[in-house]
């Protein structure tokens, strides 16, 4: 069922009574059970919303495991090629960074090949060690 904008009225009513009846009820007995009842619609709309967006989240399934694991190795690999351009960059870089810049280079290449070849491929599991 889907949340329909009518509830945000209903909410909205709510707070308008909670204020209403705070301002113009001076007995405390009657203002408690009308502040409780005004309550009521807010605390209805908030469940609802809370409810229906874990649901959805809960609905959700990843359906391009194989892409999302070469991403994730693709984005690692970008965090090593910042480290090692910022340690290039300092003053006592070692000799053999540009080597190292070269080779994390060459490995997102040919990671972009290989998101190439899973894109659009429907995996429901994460791809074994011999898929990689």
């Amino acid at each position: 069922m889907k949340f329909h904008k009518a509830w945000l009225w209903v909410a909205l009513g709510g707070v308008i009574a909670l204020v209403f009846v705070s301002v113009l009820i001076r007995d405390p007995g009657v203002r408690a059970l009308l502040s409780v009842v005004a309550v009521l619609p807010l605390l209805h709309v908030t469940l609802r919303v809370a409810l229906d967006s874990e649901r959805d989240v809960a609905r959700e399934k990843r359906k391009y495991m194989k892409l999302r694991t070469v991403t994730d190795e693709f984005i690692l690999n970008v965090r090593n090629l910042n480290r090692l351009t910022i340690v290039a960059k300092g003053k006592d870089a070692p000799e053999d960074v540009d080597r190292m810049i070269d080779e994390v280079v060459a490995r997102m290449h040919s990671l972009v090949d290989r998101m190439r070849e899973a894109a659009g491929e429907e995996s429901p599991f994460p791809p074994t060690m011999e898929e990689r």
